[in-house]
């Protein structure tokens, strides 16, 4: 009786993998089908960029077998068939140089919910030693080519998989350490995206209307270039650098979070107040909103009871 007993009380710990990873992402009000280009004519154009030669393969939705993209202007692969919805997410992925890992990229095409909008998204996921050259690049491409609502570029958490209860356990407790870290769970920003920024990065874009919806003058953004934050403008938006280079903002280490500080506080209309809640610690409504507004309210961030 007592071995069954002792049986049946070896649980298994739950785990999980968090990693940190280097992305944009940049979101557009609506369906990219109702903007001006659909997105099998964005995918023609992405793959004409040197950036992007090397994606040779994609799967759509829940689909696990990867296959070759048709030829140019052959083939759609948001294919609308009778009775049959298209994919609203598509992965592509191919090899870098002597096998090297590289860039890969998710394109969600996503139209109305239950009557509700949603914010359409592409997310560009870069190899660790990507030049911050590279990063950039990819984002004034985005900026002269998407109508762009906002996004941002760095690093990320990435959640790769086990327990969601014990990845938020790892997410929170690196993020009190590492402040420029950030948070982007697509299943939640295709609904909140279209009401703020969940904090920003070392690259931020801004569009236009996004910027004027929230009370900030697109052309005052130009006034924050100085010696620690760059400035450029694409198309209706505006892309601001917090410094030279990507950083994890690790408070142990002394990294300068003042860049990042200047950048939230022009925004600071723009940022996210609350989010729609996730899972774990993330789901605890004091969490995140401090970790929302880090950048503005520091000691709050720094006072919240994570364990609660």
């Amino acid at each position: 009786m007592l071995a069954a007993l002792q049986t049946l009380m070896e649980v298994a710990r739950a785990q999980a993998r968090v990693d940190v990873r280097l992305k944009l992402a940049v979101f557009v009000r609506g369906s990219l089908s109702r903007q001006d280009m659909d997105p099998d004519t964005l995918w023609e154009l992405l793959r004409e960029q040197p950036f992007a030669a090397h994606l040779n393969r994609f799967r759509r939705g829940g689909e696990t077998q990867w296959r070759l993209p048709p030829a140019g202007g052959s083939g759609r692969i948001w294919a609308r068939r009778a009775g049959v919805d298209p994919a609203a997410c598509v992965a592509f992925a191919g090899d870098g140089k002597h096998g090297r890992t590289a860039m890969s990229l998710q394109i969600a095409d996503l139209g109305p919910a239950m009557g509700m909008e949603r914010a359409s998204h592409l997310i560009f996921e870069f190899p660790d030693d990507a030049s911050n050259r590279q990063i950039a690049e990819v984002a004034r491409w985005s900026l002269s080519h998407l109508p762009v609502l906002w996004g941002t570029a760095g690093w990320c958490f990435d959640v790769v998989e086990g327990s969601a209860y014990m990845a938020a356990r790892h997410v929170v407790a690196l993020a009190r350490r590492c402040w420029a870290i950030q948070i982007l769970e697509p299943a939640i920003l295709q609904w909140d995206a279209l009401r703020g920024l969940p904090g920003v990065n070392w690259l931020t874009l801004v569009g236009d209307g996004f910027a004027a919806a929230h009370g900030i003058d697109p052309a005052a953004l130009a006034g924050l270039a100085g010696a620690e934050v760059f400035v450029h403008r694409g198309g209706d938006a505006t892309m601001l650098a917090a410094g030279a280079a990507p950083l994890r903002g690790d408070i142990h280490a002394d990294e300068s979070l003042a860049p990042l500080v200047t950048v939230a506080q022009a925004l600071k209309p723009a940022l996210l107040a609350s989010c729609s809640p996730m899972y774990g610690q993330l789901a605890d409504e004091d969490v995140m909103n401090a970790w929302l507004q880090r950048f503005i309210d520091p000691q709050a961030w720094l006072r919240v009871d994570v364990d609660g």
